[in-house]
């Protein structure tokens, strides 16, 4: 099998547009960073991306790295590990880029974090799992006091701080990441919903997308004082329906923390279906 690397976008795309849309869902935030780098919005000046072909020339895998997030895989085949981690240790070394950890389908990330240790002796750790969710076929949920609208520009500081309680309770690897400037690309791309009561927010829902047809949902975050209320459940809800109700849209997805049975619990309400573990590893320094 071969490994190619680049950093043009438009060639990344070119090899890996068809491969990413046979699974819309498993491959959405791969496919969905390729719009992001188009549109100017990534979180790096120097994205680097990644596709495997196998011994016929059909691509069988892709990775993509933006720094400060981690490296982000597909599905990989057995033995792609290797010269994937090979080829992105040097491209990491070529543009100063530190790679803090993998992101991706339990087995390939896995793969990818052993071979990481094994190339440069430094350990890994698991960090979380992720449940990806599909939605398959929307339940109306209660409906709490107040209602939802869309957040705007004068929302920014409350939606950055938001953001930084999202990633600091998930415990993402984000180390680095300016939480402001990705609130600013979400209110710009009209991609955050809030839930107010009597006038005060109470809850966020992002949304992003459509990518081939496919929206995420998500982040979603509720301040600990506000909990238990049901406003993330019916916000979620709404969300879900006015995307599906778009003619470009054919699915919405989403991921859950396993370890948070509430927000598993409260999205299969609203009819959404595990289809999948992810896990993201971080390396050791």
């Amino acid at each position: 099998m071969d490994v190619h690397t680049t950093g043009n976008v438009e060639e990344y795309a070119s090899a890996v547009t068809d491969f990413l849309e046979a699974e819309p869902c498993a491959r959405n935030v791969l496919r969905w960073v390729i719009d992001l780098v188009r549109a100017g919005h990534a979180s790096t000046a120097q994205p680097s991306f990644w596709w495997i072909e196998d011994g016929g020339g059909a691509v069988a895998g892709a990775a993509h790295l933006t720094p400060p997030y981690p490296l982000l895989v597909s599905s990989l085949l057995d033995g792609a590990a290797a010269p994937l981690v090979s080829a992105v240790r040097d491209r990491a070394t070529s543009v100063a880029a530190k790679v803090p950890g993998v992101n991706g389908p339990r087995s390939s990330a896995q793969a990818v974090a052993d071979e990481w240790t094994a190339a440069g002796g430094t350990a890994h750790h698991l960090q979380h799992t992720l449940l990806l969710h599909e939605l398959e076929r929307w339940r109306d949920v209660p409906r709490p006091r107040g209602g939802r609208r869309e957040a705007t520009s004068d929302d920014l500081d409350l939606v950055a701080r938001w953001l930084e309680a999202f990633a600091a309770e998930m415990a993402l690897i984000q180390a680095g990441v300016d939480q402001r400037r990705a609130a600013s690309v979400m209110l710009d791309q009209r991609e955050v919903e809030l839930w107010e009561v009597d006038g005060t927010p109470v809850s966020l829902a992002g949304h992003r997308g459509p990518a081939a047809g496919v929206v995420r949902v998500g982040p979603v975050y509720t301040p600990p004082a506000q909990r238990n209320h049901g406003y993330a459940r019916r916000l979620v809800a709404d969300v879900t329906a006015t995307e599906m109700a778009r003619p470009d849209v054919r699915r919405c997805m989403l991921f859950t923390d396993t370890a948070n049975p509430v927000s598993n619990s409260i999205y299969r309400q609203i009819g959404y279906v595990p289809r999948g573990e992810h896990v993201e590893i971080a390396f050791d320094a």
